[in-house]
């Protein structure tokens, strides 16, 4: 509903929509802890539905979500986190670009950067972007969430990673995030979250 959407442009960074996100004191908070941290193997990467979880269930690890972030921005910051070899990558990205009208081809253009720079990684986990809540003023953002989604699937297996289907598993009818997982149209409740990581660890599993 356009509500929870509306709700979610003002509790979302301000920030958020600017043009250079990188430069604002949280984004440098969180690179210069990025820039500090230990070598670890298994590090998220994404923006604030990275961030903002807690993700102990899967073991040593280092959350370099970002809130606010882009797909720019992580080609920014994706170094720091290369400099760490990690083993294993887990990458949810691009609902900040479509919020912010990034068209479609320059995510993917961006897209294919950050996965040629991810080819060394050992193992990397693609996760499939989620929708935001159906209206009709956030349609053409989840028609875009849905084409990317295939980008996504295909570029997965062009690289031999891992792509991990949570779209399927959030919309509903109308091919929205479905309410019960959303706090606020975009971000998750715990209820959405616990179904995110049971989805991923069935993934880790077989490895």
């Amino acid at each position: 509903m356009l509500k929870f959407l509306t709700l979610s442009l003002c509790i979302l960074p301000l920030w958020l929509y600017a043009e250079a996100p990188i430069q604002h004191p949280y984004y440098q908070k969180k690179l210069y802890e990025l820039r500090q941290m230990k070598q670890t193997n298994l590090i998220f990467l994404g923006d604030s539905l990275t961030d903002f979880h807690n993700w102990k269930s899967f073991g040593t690890h280092h959350n370099a979500g970002i809130a606010g972030d882009t797909t720019d921005g992580l080609l920014y910051r994706l170094h720091y986190t290369l400099q760490k070899e990690p083993d294993t990558v887990v990458l949810m990205i691009g609902i900040n670009d479509l919020l912010m009208g990034v068209s479609l081809k320059q995510i993917e253009l961006n897209y294919i950067k950050v996965l040629n720079k991810l080819s060394n990684v050992k193992q990397v986990f693609l996760l499939s972007t989620l929708p935001v809540t159906a209206d009709n003023q956030t349609k053409e953002i989840n028609d875009n969430v849905f084409a990317l989604n295939i980008f996504l699937k295909i570029q997965a297996k062009k690289h031999q990673f891992h792509y991990v289907d949570l779209y399927s598993y959030f919309i509903n009818v109308h091919d929205g995030l479905k309410e019960k997982y959303t706090v606020d149209g975009v971000h998750l409740t715990d209820e959405g979250y616990s179904l995110w990581k049971k989805i991923l660890k069935k993934e880790f599993s077989p490895l």
